[in-house]
């Protein structure tokens, strides 16, 4: 029988942004291979009830496991891929100094490595069918916050690895998009919570006068995202619109505070923008913090995890 739905390929698909990017993709017409890592991740998508959305066994930093998930996509899909998104991310909230080395090279496997490795493998599927790529970030991308130096170097990196194969791509015409949330409604803000408990606990008692207010403040934060971050359904959906425009973007912000920083950066001078988020972290000796709703850090804080790889944004004081 011939193919006539276009084919997507969805990461870190078992809970969080992914889950609901695969479940919209699926009910709008698409044939959707969601990558899961756990039998719970199998289950969420197999309880969504869509004829059209598939799970696959896809740990997205298990070379083989990704080779194995193509071959199955290959042989289900003839006519080759329409989309690779990929949304498979951890967090790491910790400050520089005390930011575990092997903690931070997980998450650059995770946030950087893996989605080049993806895109890699996936772009034979793409030339045969027209796809395009849409890499799911963070406005940790852009602008680096306090609290999240490691993953903010994870996501710069995957826009720098973007903007570069969106040029090395035009001979084919393969658009490469990304989707810059700031703070996001998951599961990960419980994580969260005790990350930046555990960790502000650990501080020297020396350093505990700097460093302490920047923790209470990351994880109030953390709280208020928790609340009012923009939910994984309005991620998905700006990976649809992506998906469905003639020329997509080459950024999709989500949320308020995504929108807010992007002004921030393109109107403020970089020392004023500094002290700036400094004060708003209660980095600044002698100062309270400030209060600025729409400067809220994005993405929420996360560590390393099964939920997280999963499709949930990492600490942005998520993305996606």
């Amino acid at each position: 029988m011939e193919q006539t739905q276009q084919t997507v390929l969805v990461t870190g698909a078992s809970s969080g942004i992914g889950l609901a990017t695969a479940k919209l993709l699926a009910a709008s017409g698409y044939r959707v291979f969601a990558g899961v890592r756990s039998e719970a991740g199998q289950a969420a998508i197999r309880a969504a009830g869509l004829g059209s959305l598939t799970p696959v066994w896809l740990d997205v930093t298990d070379a083989e496991q990704v080779r194995r998930a193509i071959v199955e996509i290959e042989a289900a899909s003839p006519t080759g891929l329409f989309s690779l998104v990929n949304n498979a991310g951890v967090g790491l909230p910790s400050v520089v100094e005390f930011t575990d080395i092997d903690e931070l090279r997980d998450v650059l496997e995770v946030n950087t490595l893996a989605p080049l490795r993806m895109m890699q493998v996936c772009l034979p599927l793409l030339r045969k069918g027209g796809g395009r790529i849409v890499n799911v970030s963070s406005m940790n991308g852009t602008i680096a916050l306090p609290m999240v130096g490691g993953y903010s170097a994870s996501k710069f990196a995957l826009e720098a690895l973007s903007n570069t194969l969106r040029i090395e791509l035009r001979p084919w015409k393969i658009p490469v998009t990304v989707i810059r949330p700031g703070q996001v409604r998951t599961a990960i803000f419980e994580k969260a919570r005790a990350a930046l408990q555990t960790r502000s606990q650990q501080l020297p008692a020396d350093l505990e006068p700097g460093y302490g207010p920047l923790f209470a403040r990351c994880a109030s934060l953390n709280e208020r995202g928790a609340k009012r971050g923009a939910s994984p359904q309005k991620v998905a959906g700006a990976v649809l619109k992506a998906l469905r425009a003639r020329k997509p973007r080459l950024h999709y912000l989500v949320g308020a505070d995504a929108i807010w920083l992007d002004i921030g950066l393109d109107v403020l001078p970089t020392k004023l923008l500094n002290r700036l988020i400094a004060r708003i972290s209660g980095v600044m000796k002698g100062e309270r913090a400030v209060q600025i709703q729409p400067l809220a850090l994005p993405g929420g804080s996360s560590t390393r995890g099964d939920a997280d790889r999963n499709g949930g944004r990492p600490p942005g004081g998520a993305g996606g």
